[in-house]
């Protein structure tokens, strides 16, 4: 620091006057002594008003109850934390009064620790740029899902709506017709809330995995025979050689891994055209890739289609029910496996890569021994 020719508390002093986050120092009597104006702002109150109140008064320390006393209390166990959950750098959720209301942000808590190591005072940080990222992105995911329930929720009103209303006037094909449409967008919805809460549970960390291994050309096969109704206007080429090692994975989940990929490689390319599955030995790993002659995807879109609610502007897509959350899924799945995805994709097709694993023979043999 010095050898930038300006002194280390001038520059810790400008951080803390222009730092986005909240900064406050109490004494050992949880007294507030100063803050920063990022605080003052997020209080709406005067700096006058703040400094010489309790930080307690402000923070509230009994929202979470696993979390730590005020560091310098009484009862902080003498600022000693002993477990993780004590940990004074942890950020943990708190209730913080403002004038115009309360908010919840994440807080921390710091002892400022002086040269003969006596802890005389506290800085808390409150994590306002986090919580405003975190806040904006619930926001756009309500907002996002809130879309996508809305239109197939519209069509079952409309429709059953004129089924009871003028169900004896119409005839028995148009009922149903309109029957149908009613269990699409019903079935529609349900893809919706299932792929919710498969991100849910892969975000949460909930997703159970019984890891084994699988034979991946009867998995292929069998995610085949699924889509064989869809597929029907594609041509399906499966390129699997013989002798390929099985990969390490659940079963279930290399399933929606394959149907994910498969199902998106027949929606968008256009009829007649050609999707090929292929699979080879790679090394320690077992690679396979879906390849689709669509309409590709530009390049500067290849890094936002593993986001949430990703969908492509083009004619293709548009004309295409998906819920977006579909390779969101699919790269976690495979993250998740301990694998990876890679995309490429031109003018004259797309092809996603995914590598797995390889359960060798002295793998088996030796997870067998475990």
């Amino acid at each position: 620091m010095q050898a930038l020719g300006t002194k280390s508390e001038d520059i810790y002093s400008c951080l803390v006057e222009h730092s986005a986050d909240g900064m406050v120092v109490s004494d050992a009597a949880g007294i507030i002594t100063a803050c920063n104006p990022a605080f003052v702002k997020l209080l709406g109150r005067g700096e006058k008003e703040i400094v010489g109140r309790k930080l307690t008064s402000i923070i509230d320390e009994n929202v979470e109850r696993h979390d730590h006393a005020h560091p310098m209390s009484d009862t902080a166990g003498g600022g000693k934390a002993n477990s993780s959950e004590n940990d004074p750098f942890a950020p943990h959720t708190k209730t913080v009064v403002c004038k115009n209301g309360n908010l919840t942000l994440p807080v921390s808590h710091i002892p400022i620790k002086p040269k003969d190591g006596k802890t005389e005072s506290t800085l808390t940080i409150v994590y306002i740029i986090q919580a405003n990222t975190v806040q904006q992105a619930q926001t756009e995911f309500v907002s996002t899902v809130s879309h996508e329930l809305r239109t197939p929720l519209t069509s079952i009103k409309g429709f059953a709506d004129t089924i009871l209303r003028a169900g004896d006037r119409l005839d028995l094909s148009q009922q149903r017709r309109y029957v149908g449409i009613i269990k699409d967008q019903a079935d529609r919805l349900t893809r919706l809330v299932e792929d919710l809460l498969a991100v849910s549970r892969l975000e949460s960390k909930r997703m159970q995995l019984t890891i084994r291994a699988i034979d991946l050309n009867g998995a292929i096969q069998r995610v085949y025979r699924n889509l064989s109704d869809k597929a029907k206007d594609h041509r399906i080429v499966i390129k699997v050689p013989a002798g390929l090692p099985p990969v390490w994975a659940d079963a279930d989940r290399l399933e929606q891994i394959l149907t994910n990929l498969i199902d998106n490689a027949i929606k968008y390319s256009p009829p007649k055209t050609t999707v090929t599955v292929t699979a080879l030995d790679n090394s320690e790993m077992v690679e396979f890739s879906v390849s689709d002659q669509g309409v590709g995807i530009p390049q500067e879109h290849l890094g936002q289609i593993f986001t949430k609610f990703s969908r492509l502007d083009n004619p293709l897509v548009r004309q295409t029910e998906g819920t977006g959350l579909g390779l969101y899924i699919t790269r976690s799945l495979v993250l998740a496996l301990g694998g990876q995805i890679k995309v490429a994709s031109s003018g004259t097709g797309t092809v996603f890569t995914v590598l797995l694993p390889a359960a060798t023979l002295e793998e088996q043999a030796a997870r067998g021994r475990d």
